[in-house]
């Protein structure tokens, strides 16, 4: 859940931080807002307990889980500054981290809490960068 509110934090900072932004920005603003709330609720409310639950089972669909949510958070870079890399990919380095302490270690954990962790810092630094550089 912290994921979403950093999510919605960089959505205001990204409209408000740019003295730039055009007024269409500013009024769908609300918009992302609830797109975001919305994605958290259904990441962490449901997607990720079911695939931390697929990791306590020691199932393959533990990795299945964790690989699909870091490959969303990373093709969700394309609109980095809805916050969606940032919850998604918060998401992936939580099942990442479980399944790299659980039993059935593999490489698929690894890199799914690596690439979780660089899209979600990918979506913020490039929403800061493109709000100072303007």
């Amino acid at each position: 859940m912290v994921a979403g509110v950093l999510a919605m934090a960089l959505v205001v900072y990204g409209t408000y931080g740019d003295s730039q932004a055009p007024d269409s920005q500013k009024s769908g603003m609300p918009f992302v807002l609830v797109m975001a709330a919305l994605t958290t609720i259904v990441t962490f409310g449901v997607l990720a307990p079911r695939a931390l639950r697929a990791v306590g089972a020691g199932t393959a669909g533990g990795r299945h889980w964790a690989v699909g949510l870091a490959a969303a958070s990373v093709l969700g870079l394309a609109v980095f500054w809805s916050g969606l890399p940032l919850i998604v990919g918060g998401a992936a380095a939580l099942v990442g981290r479980a399944g790299s302490e659980s039993a059935q270690h593999s490489r698929a954990f690894s890199a799914a809490r690596i690439l979780g962790l660089f899209a979600a810092g990918a979506s913020i630094l490039v929403t800061v960068a493109g709000n100072l550089l303007h």
